[in-house]
């Protein structure tokens, strides 16, 4: 009989990430702020090469969302809010992971998935898996703007949206789930845009549609996904055995299924899988030393220096010199789950172990590599003669919509947590001190942060930077010498609150004449200007004054108010 080859799947989504002593680089926030496209795209092959290490062919990247609203929990897996940024780096990272047509049938490259179609990053409130109202207009010149490039570059895949849409061609004007969307998946994605790759739900995507449950769900397959990401053993299997049934009672179209085979063969065919030997004899198959190897570690060493935003530096406070010893402090100075954030080893970014990740460097390892134990100080009973304190304030991980800010909190970090609030308290205590005050800020989103903002004479987004703390403390110090070696250079690529409300502030996009904003975007009556400006930074240079003025603390409300 004929014989199709299997193919496995896996989420590398900064780096291989799910894989002891992978490297993991910044998520993709950061690497938007970098503003390098060919960073990214080295950054892809980098992490092509970990991955097919461990024998797989398919990874489920690149995320290509525009989150619009710093609310969302997968804020942090967009490069940016502006639809510009994630096309030019959406085709990089394809080309990346894939290579071209000739190299993806080769050992050397892996399927790309572009994902997640279409919208997830324009939901009200920034609810994860919520309802995207925006026009169809907008929803293709905003949200669908990676697409257009990642399909160009030659992505193999798509993968759909947990996300509904509601809009005026709806026929009862009601939102519908994007994995029953025969309009956007078929009709314009497989049609109108001439996709002739695979559509894949996600992970039991299907579940949530009416009439459906996991085992079944002729909805999401005639709505044109080809693919269908039944996670559990028993699902599966009965998945299987109802679609044969519902094809068999023309519940779906043998149309509909030629369709959906014809395409996972075209894809298999284009990736070589006919041709390439088993996993094990591959190119690169058990080559283990590239998993965190010193090459790809520099590499995401670079990424993260530059992903590094420099938004307050009062009198040149930094780069430091690494001749006086510092006070090191803050949630997040040595903690690699919190500088990893979610997807890293495991789906939350949590119940993580220092000992699993043994190529990695925390901000007090790489301090202490760098200036030596003596210079380090961790003790806050010992500050006499400390003139300079380092506090790495830090989200705790998160994913998906664990990570969502509910309505009834508003953006403002150090009321979000207990400690968050305490960071906050900390940066403060210090500055009244009379220590000089460095913030690093370790985050999966923009937040309001006057408060810390105040009391601080330098203050670093370095957002989730991965494995390589060494990035930061790069840019932090001056060299031995006293020199300058790495300057700042990220700038922002989503707008900066300031309002504790103003969780839906965006940059308008340049190739939308007389654009005007959704109101679903509008945060609260009044507050349209964001503290700072998406793209702002002229490339640092050293010595000048502060980015940002110092500005009014203005205490936050319980909730915001979002009519």
């Amino acid at each position: 009989g004929f014989k199709v080859p299997f193919i496995w799947a896996t989420d590398a989504v900064h780096g291989h990430n799910n894989v002891y002593k992978g490297t993991l680089y910044p998520h993709n926030i950061g690497l938007g702020a970098a503003n390098d496209s060919n960073l990214i795209y080295r950054i892809a092959q980098a992490t092509t090469k970990e991955v097919l290490v461990t024998g797989l062919d398919w990874t489920f990247a690149p995320t290509v969302a525009v989150p619009r609203n710093d609310r969302w929990g997968r804020t942090y897996e967009g490069y940016s809010e502006d639809p510009e940024r994630v096309s030019q780096y959406a085709a990089q990272i394809v080309k990346g992971l894939q290579g071209n047509a000739k190299t993806l049938s080769t050992d050397r490259q892996l399927v790309s998935t572009v994902k997640h179609w279409v919208g997830d990053g324009g939901t009200d409130y920034g609810k994860d898996r919520g309802n995207n109202r925006y026009s169809e207009d907008l929803l293709r010149n905003i949200h669908a703007a990676g697409y257009f490039s990642g399909l160009q570059a030659g992505a193999q895949v798509v993968m759909v949206s947990f996300n509904k849409w509601q809009h005026s061609n709806s026929a009862d004007g009601k939102a519908l789930p994007i994995h029953e969307s025969h309009y956007l998946i078929t009709d314009v994605l497989k049609e109108k845009m001439g996709f002739d790759g695979v559509v894949i739900s996600d992970w039991n995507g299907h579940e949530a549609l009416k009439g459906c449950s996991k085992k079944s769900c002729a909805k999401a397959v005639n709505a044109g996904i080809d693919i269908i990401m039944v996670t559990a053993n028993a699902d599966w299997k009965a998945f299987y055995k109802n679609l044969i049934q519902q094809v068999k009672e023309k519940q779906v179209s043998m149309i509909r299924i030629d369709d959906a085979v014809t395409r996972i063969l075209r894809m298999k065919m284009r990736a070589g899988l006919w041709e390439k030997a088993q996993p094990s004899k591959r190119f690169y198959a058990g080559k283990s030393e590239l998993l965190g190897s010193p090459e790809h570690r520099a590499l995401a060493r670079e990424a993260v220096r530059k992903s590094l935003v420099l938004l307050k530096n009062n009198d040149s406070t930094l780069p430091l010199p690494q001749d006086n010893a510092v006070f090191l402090a803050g949630s997040g100075a040595d903690d690699i789950s919190r500088q990893a954030g979610g997807w890293s080893m495991t789906w939350q970014g949590t119940k993580n172990k220092r000992e699993d990740f043994p190529n990695a460097e925390t901000v007090k390892e790489s301090l202490l590599g760098l200036l030596g134990t003596s210079k380090v100080v961790t003790d806050s009973s010992k500050l006499a003669g400390v003139k300079t304190a380092i506090v790495v304030i830090s989200e705790k991980p998160y994913a998906e919509f664990f990570g969502d800010i509910k309505s009834k909190q508003s953006l403002q970090y150090s009321t979000l947590k207990k400690e968050y609030a305490e960071d906050a308290a900390l940066v403060k205590s210090l500055k009244e001190k009379g220590l000089k005050v460095v913030t690093v800020m370790l985050s999966g989103r923009p937040l309001y942060i006057n408060d810390v903002l105040n009391a601080s004479d330098a203050l670093v987004a370095a957002w989730l930077p991965g494995s390589e703390a060494g990035g930061i403390t790069d840019v932090l110090f001056k060299n031995k010498q006293g020199n300058i070696e790495y300057d700042f250079q990220g700038t922002l690529s989503y707008s900066w609150p300031n309002h504790p409300c103003a969780a839906a502030i965006n940059k308008t996009p340049r190739h939308l004449k007389d654009y005007k904003t959704p109101k679903m975007e509008q945060a609260l009556t009044g507050i349209n200007k964001p503290l700072f400006e998406y793209g702002y930074g002229l490339k640092y240079a050293s010595g000048s004054n502060a980015m940002l003025p110092k500005l009014k603390v203005e205490s936050a409300p319980n909730g915001c108010d979002q009519k």
